[in-house]
């Protein structure tokens, strides 16, 4: 770290991530697609080290034309449970070993962590696929508190940014465009509310966000003004108080929240892409959940729904009360990663249907891991999950296009459904 390094805001829990090497569950040295920018590329080229040389020139190959660009231009092809070529006999990487850390490729030098630039101001997070930073996330209530981290670049502008959102022009006329940060903030500030669970607080921020879409329709003056006034309604003391009865007063059919899952989970698992790209610990989970809520062929479906509503009221709540943080800090962790929200108005409904989405898919894979195991859950249990979603889902570019069409054929894809995703 030089004179210049970069301060920037991080979660408390980045302080403490380092990589854990052999000792992960499922590492990030394994099973996936690992991109080489072209100056490492190039750099690579010029190795004359053995067998190291011998190495790259066997598995690290410019990546298809229509495909290649700066940050893609070759990459280290790893087949379903195939390691890194590049590791030892102890899975340390032989390239950092080799040549030091500077010679890494951008994608291996900084997974998982994610550079964030938000108008001027430059943060950091971490993607939650890795075993490790979603353990440490999920590890205390204060793991999303805010906090200065020096970044080890010799100045800001060598800072990897891979999001970016944009500060609005003074000419900006798309309400969610001009506040965008606002209503982060407004969402933020509503997980962070100690009297609501994060389903709740899932919820109240979708029927905030519906009122917005709305608000969106007007002239942008007018817009403004009822903005202003939703949020100081919205987020009031006296309105926070009442989001319980509120949420809980809402009917949710359970065997639809059901039906709705284990669809956009079944879409996924037969598609053949899908099937491929499914990881040994996406398999292992989807085994207990078949087993804990018995969806076993030739089982009737009376009886999944019954283990469903049981493990879910006598496990899953129970250890929601006990770790009440944990969830939150799942979404907390996806507002920051996803800067939310980037898009326009016609776009933030989508925007956090997405986010709701991945939250009820690891709530019913939570409910089917507490019906297998037959016990209240506990934090490893939430990390694991969590993990396991992100690593399988958040990086796979063709799920929440298949879920989002289970929605659509349930006629469920909106903002006021999102009580029946995730209450």
């Amino acid at each position: 770290m030089g004179r210049f390094s970069p301060v920037v805001q991080a979660p408390r829990y980045l302080k403490q991530f380092q990589c854990v090497g052999s000792a992960c569950p499922e590492s990030c040295c394994a099973n996936w697609q690992v991109s080489i920018d072209k100056p490492t590329y190039q750099r690579y080229q010029a190795v004359k080290i053995e067998p190291l040389a011998s190495l790259m020139r066997q598995h690290i190959h410019k990546t298809e034309t229509n495909r290649r660009d700066a940050e893609t231009y070759a990459e280290i092809k790893l087949r379903l449970g195939d390691s890194c070529p590049f590791l030892d006999a102890t899975s340390l990487c032989q390239i950092q070993s080799n040549l030091g850390a500077a010679a890494l490729s951008g994608t291996c030098a900084e997974y998982p962590r994610i550079y964030l630039r938000d108008g001027s101001r430059q943060g950091l997070v971490a993607t939650l696929s890795c075993p490790e930073a979603a353990r440490l996330a999920m590890a205390s209530d204060d793991a999303m508190d805010m906090v200065d981290i020096t970044l080890d670049f010799a100045n800001p502008s060598l800072v990897p940014v891979r999001r970016q959102r944009k500060e609005p022009s003074a000419a900006e006329t798309d309400l969610v465009r001009k506040h965008a940060v606002l209503l982060g903030q407004v969402v933020e500030a509503v997980v962070r509310a100690p009297q609501l669970s994060a389903s709740q607080a899932l919820v109240y921020s979708g029927l905030i966000l519906r009122r917005v879409v709305g608000l969106a329709q007007l002239p942008l003056e007018e817009a403004e003004s009822g903005l202003a006034k939703a949020v100081n309604d919205y987020i009031s003391p006296h309105s926070l108080q009442q989001v319980p009865a509120l949420t809980g007063g809402l009917a949710v059919p359970k065997e639809v929240q059901l039906d709705l899952m284990l669809g956009a989970l079944q879409r996924y698992q037969h598609d053949q892409h899908g099937a491929r790209g499914m990881r040994p610990s996406f398999l292992a989970l989807l085994d207990e959940l078949v087993q804990g809520l018995q969806l076993n062929r030739g089982v009737a479906r009376e009886l999944s729904l019954e283990a469903y509503c049981c493990a879910e009221r006598d496990f899953y709540l129970p250890s929601v009360v006990a770790f009440p943080h944990a969830l939150k800090n799942y979404l907390l962790n996806a507002l920051a990663a996803g800067l939310f929200p980037r898009q326009s108005s016609a776009g933030l409904g989508e925007e956090f249907m997405h986010l709701a989405l991945r939250f009820g898919l690891i709530k019913f894979l939570l409910i089917g891991l507490a019906a297998k195991k037959g016990r209240i859950l506990d934090l490893d249990d939430y990390s694991r999950v969590i993990f396991v979603v992100a690593r399988n889902i958040e990086h796979n570019q063709r799920f929440m296009p298949e879920v989002l069409q289970v929605m659509q054929e349930h006629q469920a894809l909106g903002l006021e459904f999102v009580a029946t995703l995730v209450a």
